[in-house]
């Protein structure tokens, strides 16, 4: 059964990064975004809370490596 309320969305912009692929692949449940990087896009909201914990996670193993050697 579909929900007739519209979605909350917000308008991402992920930056280009040298040596990095052109789009970020984001998934959750069985739906499923590439996000181009370096322009606007508008992404539901659970699509943006993958990416904000995806960015906390790398952070957070980059202080572990940086911790331990």
């Amino acid at each position: 059964m579909k929900n007739n309320t519209k979605e909350k969305t917000v308008t991402v912009r992920l930056p280009r990064i040298s040596g990095k692929n052109d789009a970020v692949f984001v998934s959750v449940g069985e739906r499923s975004w590439r996000i181009k990087r370096g322009c606007d896009v508008n992404i539901p909201m659970c699509a943006y809370d993958v990416l904000c914990n995806s960015e906390l996670a790398q952070d957070k193993a980059v202080s572990y490596i940086e911790r331990v050697h």
